[in-house]
């Protein structure tokens, strides 16, 4: 009896009428037994490797965990685990003080000598001028993290077995040293600055801490690596150590040092910065998310390749060597990191120059090539935190800034240093530091730069103009000196967009010295108000930035051009003062 439906009827008819519908109505044909066992055996083989390669990760593991075990149990490494977590402890404190990290870095005096020559090292050309003289000083320019990590360093220094691994790793730990400096001297973007010394000086962490704890393992890795030919210190010799490690402990070397330092409590913006990162493109500057890891990167590249130079030779064969490197270097990096090339050689130099008397007090041997001759410096701050250049009556170099990402940096003479005026800008920055500390209102910081800026530098007037609530424009708000609170209304700088030299300069965070406001480049960008009111010959400009945005800005002349003449080292005590005031302006300290 037939069941079907009719519709069911009439689909079988059709088909019978089209082969190529029998055939895909058909149930598969059966596979040959050959072509069954090649499935079978493929499904085997795929199997086979997944639980090889789940096998291999969890040996791995293991061997990443017993590795980590191995050295938390260490006493040394408890004991350093212990006083970094306090001084971690101590920087994110409200309530901290300098005496409290003094005590958390140790009771040894010459502990602590050394950590001020390392500050004044650091921070050569910055915070201080090389004259910072108590914890407490260094504390008030750089913050309780910077010297809080920077005494990590050393403890990390001081722990080095003595005999050929601990010198090895003392060459190691100075080559991370002068990869810091580097990294500080290059840096040009505002966000980094503050980390790429810190970065560049901890990116080759694990390689300290694999040296100090599995010394023989490192040593046959890099016997390896040199019977390769590999040169130590350059990227594929750290690419193929981590490797080397891979396989033998189940973990990059740099990751151990990811590992330890997130177990001493370090910020994440400090780790990210110690992963190596080449640029993307040797042909575009890098962006703002990979600028600060590559810069710190290629400063340890440099620097491994600077310490490798040979070191026998006349001073000016060592001299023409290491500017063939520095040249290199430019050639690969000039246009990722923004640099200009020709000062360079004089500015590794002057490096150089500070990591040798650096060398010399903390033990980890001379460097290799004398330095040369360098020409008169630029009083330059460029890529510190809200900082421009510093433009002489001629060179503008600040409406160059204003309207290219990287400016080229012309040589002048920098000013000479006034005893009295760095004394008293660092005097002001203790008495700021205790207010911040304490918690006083922004209003007060803002009072107390102002008179310290108008009695160092012999202001005629100090104003400072502050954001308005629509964010498209600062408005002068309080002055002091010459006619300064009646002037200090008529302040008024449009920062969306900017349309003339004030507004261009404080949207670039330009720190910037006007010595000649009659010069036809500058005057022709000078607003109407301040040529028929304001009247000055000469000017300093000091915006206040932070995450990118226009907070406001410090701004003090004198009646006569070129009379205004500030050191690097003031301007930088400046900017140091003005960077206190934009952390309370930033997070709102005391009631405002």
């Amino acid at each position: 009896m037939n069941t079907e439906s009719p519709d069911l009827q009439a689909e079988a008819a059709s088909n019978a009428e089209d082969p190529a519908a029998l055939d895909a109505a058909a149930p598969p044909a059966e596979l040959s037994a050959e072509e069954r066992a090649a499935a079978e055996a493929e499904a085997a083989r795929k199997q086979a490797e997944q639980e090889a390669e789940d096998k291999a990760a969890a040996e791995r593991e293991a061997r990443h965990k017993r590795l980590m075990q191995k050295i938390a149990k260490q006493a040394d490494f408890a004991s350093m685990k212990d006083s970094v977590r306090l001084m971690q402890k101590i920087s994110r404190s409200e309530n901290a003080h300098a005496r409290a990290l003094s005590g958390a870095i140790s009771e040894d005096i010459a502990m602590t000598a050394k950590l001020l020559r390392l500050v004044n090292a650091a921070f050569y050309s910055a915070a201080g001028g090389g004259n910072i003289t108590s914890l407490q000083r260094a504390v008030a320019l750089m913050g309780f993290q910077t010297v809080g990590m920077m005494a990590n360093s050393l403890m990390l220094f001081d722990r080095l077995p003595k005999g050929a691994d601990g010198n090895r790793l003392r060459e190691e730990f100075g080559r991370a040293q002068l990869a810091a400096l580097l990294a500080q001297q290059f840096c040009n973007r505002n966000k980094a600055i503050e980390g790429s010394y810190l970065a560049a000086l901890f990116q080759n962490l694990g390689g300290m801490l694999g040296g100090l704890h599995f010394p023989e393992d490192l040593q046959s890795f890099e016997e390896k690596l040199a019977a390769r030919g590999l040169t130590m210190g350059k990227g594929d010799w750290m690419d193929a150590r981590d490797k080397l490690a891979r396989e033998h402990w189940g973990v990059d070397i740099e990751d151990i040092a990811i590992d330890v330092a997130g177990q001493w409590g370090w910020p994440e913006s400090v780790r990210n910065g110690m992963r190596r990162l080449q640029p993307s493109s040797a042909e575009r500057a890098a962006s703002p998310e990979e600028y600060q890891r590559v810069l710190c990167t290629a400063a340890n590249v440099l620097a491994a390749e600077l310490l490798g130079l040979p070191s026998s030779g006349s001073a000016e064969e060592k001299a023409e060597a290491r500017r063939a490197c520095v040249e290199r270097f430019a050639a690969e990096m000039a246009v990722p990191l923004s640099l200009d090339p020709e000062p360079l050689v004089d500015e590794v130099a002057g490096v150089q120059e500070v990591w040798d008397d650096l060398a010399k007090v903390l033990g980890f041997g001379p460097v290799a090539a004398p330095p040369v001759a360098k020409k008169p410096k630029e009083a330059d701050l460029g890529g510190k935190p809200g900082v421009g250049k510093v433009a002489s009556a001629a060179g503008s170099s600040n409406l160059a800034a204003a309207a290219k990402p990287a400016p080229p940096r012309p040589v002048v003479p920098a000013a000479p240093v006034n005893p009295a005026v760095a004394e008293s800008l660092s005097n002001a920055l203790e008495k700021l530091s205790g207010l911040v500390l304490s918690g006083a209102p922004p209003g007060q910081l803002l009072q107390l730069c102002m008179k310290q800026m108008h009695e160092a530098l012999n202001l005629r007037r100090v104003v400072v103009c502050l954001r308005d609530p629509s964010g498209s424009m600062l408005k002068g708000g309080m002055g002091v000196g010459e006619r300064a609170t009646a002037l200090a209304p008529v302040f008024q700088i449009p920062l969306q967009p900017p349309s003339e030299l004030f507004g261009l300069l404080c949207s670039k965070g330009a720190d910037t010295l006007i010595s000649d406001t009659a010069d036809p480049v500058i005057a022709q960008r000078l607003p109407a108000w301040f040529r028929n009111q304001v009247q000055a010959g000469t000017f300093v400009l000091l915006p206040m930035v932070a995450g990118g945005q226009v907070l406001g800005a410090f701004y003090g002349d004198k009646a006569d051009a070129g009379t205004l003449q500030i050191s690097e080292r003031e301007l930088t005590l400046l900017k140091t003062l003005r960077n206190q005031v934009v952390m309370a302006l930033r997070f709102g300290a005391g009631n405002g």
